[in-house]
């Protein structure tokens, strides 16, 4: 294997990991949004309740996204 290559290996591998990185945080701060607007929902008096189970819901959705895209991608980027 030739330096060049080596090098173009090392730097997809980076950029791999920073992407995996960046869809966790998102994951992560999706599953945050959610546990938060739930215990608004629940235990707190604010009066349109319907909004915080839309948007737990919404964002529990994009948290399950966000899961199989990156499923989907190690996927692509392994074979």
């Amino acid at each position: 294997m030739k330096l060049s290559e080596k090098v173009h290996d090392s730097e997809r591998n980076q950029a791999t990991e920073i992407l995996s990185q960046k869809h966790v945080i998102g994951f992560m701060l999706c599953i945050l949004l959610t546990a938060i607007s739930l215990w608004g929902a629940l235990y707190t008096a604010y009066s349109p309740k319907l909004l915080l189970y839309a948007v737990s819901g919404l964002a529990f959705t994009q948290a399950i996204f966000q899961l199989f895209h990156v499923q989907l991608q190690n996927l692509k980027t392994y074979r």
